[in-house]
């Protein structure tokens, strides 16, 4: 008895401890029909006490089933651990639909009518470091710029109906910052 619950126990540290591997999924846009597929790979870091998984998403591979042509969203030479992806899918019921990003989603409308952002929003984080990066692509893959970097610890959503993306820190205090979305 004393076995299985010590098993039970070592293996939920396993798969509540945090780490690289993040829940990005492989679809398409409805929009462009581009499809999305996260490059997995696999690290040297890990083991039963880590705090880090023994796989990351690195990069995002964009297929265009038009031209049959690919293109990786960042450089093959950039070694990233892919925290969060996803951009704006098509207006329905609850207001704009969102690929992979649903909880981070605030203030949306049904009321809402405008055009959908030709905008990926990806978050990274270097290995062996807590500050994230957030970087904005157009749906192809192109003018990927950085426009912000946090720490891991800050919470972040999307705030639908003011077009902005709100970052919140709490130390000793709560302090919020905007950026354009």
């Amino acid at each position: 008895m004393k076995k299985s619950i010590f098993l039970a126990l070592l293996l939920s540290f396993n798969v509540l401890a945090g780490g690289y591997y993040q829940s990005v999924k492989e679809g398409y846009d409805p929009i462009t029909g581009l499809f999305y597929y996260p490059v997995i790979e696999k690290t040297e870091s890990g083991g039963v006490f880590s705090s880090r998984s023994k796989i990351r998403i690195s990069n995002i591979l964009i297929f265009d089933p038009e031209s049959e042509t690919q293109s990786f969203l960042f450089k093959p030479e950039q070694v990233w651990n892919i925290q969060a992806f996803t951009f704006e899918t098509g207006l329905n019921s609850n207001g704009i639909g969102f690929y992979s990003g649903g909880g981070r989603v605030l203030n949306n409308s049904s009321k809402l009518s405008r055009e959908i952002k030709n905008k990926l929003l990806i978050i990274t984080q270097p290995e062996n470091s807590d500050i994230n990066t957030m970087w904005f692509a157009t749906k192809q893959g192109k003018e990927l710029k950085q426009v912000h970097t946090f720490p891991s610890t800050t919470k972040w959503h999307i705030d639908i109906k003011n077009s902005k993306i709100r970052f919140i820190t709490h130390t000793n205090k709560v302090i919020f910052k905007s950026i354009e979305w």
